[in-house]
């Protein structure tokens, strides 16, 4: 059995379960015919009853030269796991192709998706247009029975050089969910990379500029900045040095980010390091909503087969709210 712990917090029987389910198919030997080994079923993690955010680093998904080599079957194990997670929004980083992006949402039965260069993300949308098109770009996956999309913007486009030439999107999203319709901010991000002085103060100074932004334009809303910020929230993955979203940390009354708990924890977000790196930062005003222990770091590599070389370099990371009449 793979020996590597899986990526939960809490829920002791849906764990139980897939340990006795037996061992996870990465490590099974291939049958007589030398066939591929299929994927392992596993059971969904969203809810009818729960709103469910998640967020994925697809390793430059529609990029032949970079990234696992066979596209075909990256994208089908990516539908594998969105379609079996079940969570409601997706935020989704290092999609380069559009046209690839596309054949994924006409496999995924029930949702609809935007990327950051689509001509109805307004402001300045262009910021994603660079490489002939195929920048790496964030995309919202979205179930369409439970999301409305109002609106769609690239924010902070003056600290285009702070985000790697990735600034932010900013959706205004409608969820129903039991007749209960909540108003939401989700924003995007994929921060800049990398572990050296020079990233580690590019990613502060555009911390620094997204929360004043969301103090100064959203200061009681339902909020969620969700993607690859590419920097942990305990300690930051530059070394001796604080999350480069200390700032975020520091402000308790007001932002707090739920995937902490995999931090502290000394869970990982990527299949090769030790960190969190994929998180969820909410306002205090969501958070009130989120349900204990529900955020996890998805060990994928347990259900698909050969994961870090197939489909991606990082899990999928989730977390779960409540919609109660009256927020």
């Amino acid at each position: 059995m793979n020996n590597k712990p899986l990526h939960y917090l809490g829920v002791l029987i849906f764990l139980s379960a897939v340990l006795f389910t037996g061992c996870s198919s990465k490590n099974n030997p291939l049958p007589d015919n030398n066939e591929p080994i299929p994927n392992t079923e596993f059971d969904a993690i969203g809810t009818a009853s729960s709103l469910d955010f998640a967020t994925w680093n697809l390793e430059w998904f529609g990029d032949i030269s970079e990234g696992p080599s066979n596209e075909q079957l990256q994208l089908d194990n990516i539908e594998f796991v969105i379609s079996g997670l079940e969570a409601d929004i997706w935020s989704v980083q290092e999609i380069t192709s559009s046209s690839h992006f596309n054949t994924l949402l006409d496999k995924l039965d029930g949702y609809e998706g935007i990327l950051a260069n689509d001509p109805t993300v307004q402001s300045d949308s262009a910021y994603y247009d660079d490489f002939g098109g195929n920048e790496q770009k964030v995309g919202l996956v979205y179930k369409t029975d439970i999301i409305t999309v109002n609106s769609a913007q690239v924010i902070l486009t003056d600290y285009d050089h702070e985000f790697a030439g990735r600034p932010p999107v900013e959706f205004q999203l409608s969820a129903t969910i039991n007749n209960i319709t909540q108003d939401f901010i989700v924003v995007l991000l994929h921060a800049k990379c990398c572990t050296d002085n020079e990233s580690y103060e590019r990613k502060q100074t555009g911390a620094e500029a997204l929360k004043s932004y969301l103090d100064q334009t959203w200061p009681d809303a339902y909020v969620m900045v969700i993607g690859d910020f590419n920097d942990d929230v305990d300690t930051s993955i530059t070394s001796s040095k604080s999350s480069a979203y200390q700032n975020f940390v520091d402000d308790s009354l007001n932002y707090i980010f739920p995937t902490k708990e995999l931090s502290d924890a000394g869970i990982s977000s990527t299949v090769s390091y030790p960190d969190v790196i994929d998180h969820h930062l909410t306002s205090n005003e969501l958070y009130n909503f989120y349900i204990e222990n529900s955020v996890i770091s998805f060990p994928a590599d347990d259900y698909v087969t050969n994961y870090g070389n197939t489909t991606s370099d990082h899990y999928p990371v989730l977390s779960q709210y409540t919609l109660q009449s009256g927020n």
